[in-house]
């Protein structure tokens, strides 16, 4: 990747009043001679400080995320300022002996990332100087440096016998011979040798214990550096599909998806989302498009302290990248020391058919109608392109359903389709899990057939267990039988596996709704709103739940924040006659098939006509709708629930 261009003044990088200074090393006034040398725990450079104690580099006290590899190049060129060091003595420097990698890439990434959070330049350096062929020099003033107190009269701490590293590693050099008449600057540059090694070993020793395995990753959204006019579907693409490639990697839990994109255009610290995300270790990566010609820069980097693993770039045209997917895991998987499963391997695909697979999965993420339709006319062209493209088919699946189960659409016209790409799908790749779960929600929701959708939905999980989404999907179908014990379980693996997803809380609660916890539904939503105030679900389950409760005016502030459609509105004011006309309103639209049955159904009874209510729920049973699955556990239905003609539809629905 070209390495970025600085386009700042120097006023922007130097305090007000300071310019470059000829004295490039450390002021050797603040060393402490003795015998007993004190650690350097602070730097100052320009706006910025390097905090060696706690690892942090800040930008006029503010902290500028930095990872571990950057840091640590950043110690070393501050431990020998004006002096070059050779590529391989920051390789001996910042890699134990046991650890294989492609040290030039990762040297000359590591370089790219610590001018970016300067703010410096390879073309015109303020701070770091490219030395041709050779290795980087630490060019920028040093304007003060602070040194860790020492207790005095305390006897240096001898090194273990068994220590396994030498000071030569720590720093990337070995110590200078002596010259004759210079013993002053011989002490002054053994004080500086020795600070450095301190610092230095003491701040990372555990960067020479060999790493331990690791069992969990996240893959977060590639950064998307092309220009304006390439949008993120290629970046969220490959993201996604690295994504799944690395989840058949024996022993690895990848997490989800919706939880990963939580970070997406953000730089949040490692450590912070390794905790929130429960992985030991992120990939990331960015991607630069220009015509036909694409350049992507991936690493894995260890959350607990953001010691990168490995990096690697690749560059080439559209018709390579379902090599490099397939390459990227491979080597995550070499440094990690994993098996891919056979299952894991890709066949080949179209390139062009292959572009129009990861653009039609982008917009099926966008999770609104007019997206969603324009995902299953692009997976169509691609499945034209490539008849025998498993994934397209399966994607094909997932888009239909979606539209089927959630829009005011006539699912019959979706959801067989639907089934039919599961099938091709699983009929050209048996191994690919979401087909199996396709095919559940199909059985589920539409067929209302248990028995064969719970079979779907448990195979789905078999072949990929890092599916967050099969174990929420047969959540719900838990839930419509009244198994809540288990459906809440299911919610849980969901949420480990995908700890940040907001719609898998939606569901739980929903699933609190059923278990008639109504106080519950109100804390869960309550809950979601504070990790997301916008979220439109949020705000529905929120209002369901005080509509149990009766609480009319927490459901009005609620409802002032996000509308909850004329007909609820309607109820909150308590007028008949608004009532009445707002119920009329969604019964034309429903015969003009522009709204389901089901509303009619479940807004007549709520607002006291059973029959009507009755009638339509048959109509919705008719029409295959997805929410009657619930009708048996919905606390909303108590009303009609010993009448013959509910009984019977929940007898045919396969749930009581």
């Amino acid at each position: 990747m070209a390495e970025r261009i600085f386009s700042g003044r120097l006023s922007s990088v130097f305090p007000d009043g300071l310019g470059p200074v000829v004295n490039y090393r450390l002021p050797h006034q603040s060393l402490v001679m003795g015998s007993a040398q004190a650690p350097l725990a602070l730097v100052r450079f320009g706006v910025f400080e390097a905090d060696l104690r706690a690892g942090e580099l800040r930008r006029n006290g503010v902290r500028v995320r930095l990872q571990d590899l950057p840091f640590r190049m950043l110690a070393l060129l501050l431990s020998r300022p004006g002096e070059v060091i050779t590529r391989d003595e920051f390789r001996q420097a910042l890699w134990p002996a046991d650890v294989f990698v492609d040290f030039e890439q990762s040297i000359s990434s590591a370089v790219m990332r610590l001018r970016d959070a300067l703010g410096d330049s390879a073309d015109n350096p303020i701070f770091i100087q490219t030395i041709e062929r050779r290795g980087y020099r630490w060019i920028g003033p040093i304007l003060s440096q602070t040194l860790e107190p020492v207790v005095p009269d305390q006897a240096p701490v001898a090194e273990p016998e068994s220590r396994d590293f030498t000071a030569r590693y720590e720093i990337g050099l070995t110590a200078p011979a002596p010259k004759r008449g210079s013993q002053v600057r011989l002490l002054l540059a053994a004080a500086v040798f020795a600070v450095a090694v301190v610092a230095l070993a003491g701040f990372f020793p555990w960067r020479w214990r060999r790493p331990t395995p690791i069992s969990s990753i996240a893959v977060l959204p590639f950064d998307n550096l092309s220009a304006p006019s390439f949008n993120d579907a290629f970046s969220d693409g490959l993201t996604d599909e690295i994504a799944a490639s690395i989840s058949h990697l024996d022993g690895v839990r990848v997490a989800g998806r919706r939880s990963a994109y939580v970070f997406k255009g953000k730089h949040d610290d490692l450590r912070d989302i390794g905790s929130r995300l429960n992985v030991e270790a992120v990939v990331e990566g960015s991607v630069q498009r220009a015509a036909d010609r694409t350049h992507v820069t991936v690493e894995l980097n260890r959350t607990r302290d953001g010691f990168t693993i490995w990096s690697q770039t690749y560059d080439g045209t559209t018709s390579d990248w379902m090599q490099i997917e397939s390459q990227v895991a491979s080597s995550i998987a070499g440094a990690l020391a994993r098996k891919i499963s056979p299952k894991g391997a890709p066949a080949a695909r179209d390139p062009e058919a292959h572009a129009l697979y990861l653009e039609a999965r982008y917009l099926w993420n966008q999770r609104n109608y007019p997206a969603e339709l324009k995902s299953v006319d692009l997976l169509q062209q691609a499945i034209t392109r490539d008849p025998n493209y498993a994934l397209a088919w399966a994607g094909l699946a997932d888009s239909l359903i979606a539209i089927g189960d959630v829009e005011e659409v006539d699912p019959a016209a979706y959801l067989p389709r639907a089934r039919d790409a599961a099938l091709k799908a699983l009929q050209l790749d048996p191994s690919l899990a979401e087909p199996h779960a396709a095919l559940g929600m199909v059985a589920c929701h539409y067929d209302y057939d248990w028995p064969t959708a719970e079979r779907e939905y448990k195979k789905a999980f078999e072949l990929n267990p890092s599916y967050a989404s099969a174990h929420q999907y047969y959540a719900l179908g838990l839930m419509a039988h009244g198994r809540f014990a288990e459906a809440n379980a299911q919610l849980e693996t969901a949420r480990r596996l995908d700890p940040l997803a907001l719609i898998v809380d939606v569901d739980l609660a929903l699933l609190r709704k059923f278990q008639r916890d109504f106080d519950g539904v109100i804390d869960v939503s309550k809950n979601i709103l504070q990790r997301d105030p916008n979220y439109h679900l949020g705000y529905s389950m929120l209002t369901t739940g005080y509509y149990c409760e009766r609480r009319w005016d927490d459901w009005r502030a609620a409802a002032a924040k996000h509308s909850q459609g004329e007909f609820w509105h309607a109820m909150a004011n308590g007028h008949p006659d608004e009532i009445e006309r707002a119920l009329r309103k969604v019964m034309d639209g429903a015969k003009a098939g522009a709204r389901r049955p089901y509303d009619v159904g479940h807004f007549a009874l709520v607002a006291g006509n059973r029959s009507l209510a009755l009638d339509w729920l048959e109509k919705s049973y008719q029409h295959h709708d997805y929410w009657m699955l619930f009708i048996n556990v919905d606390p909303e239905y108590d009303a009609i629930r010993s009448d013959p003609r509910f009984q019977a539809i929940v007898h045919r629905l396969g749930v009581g």
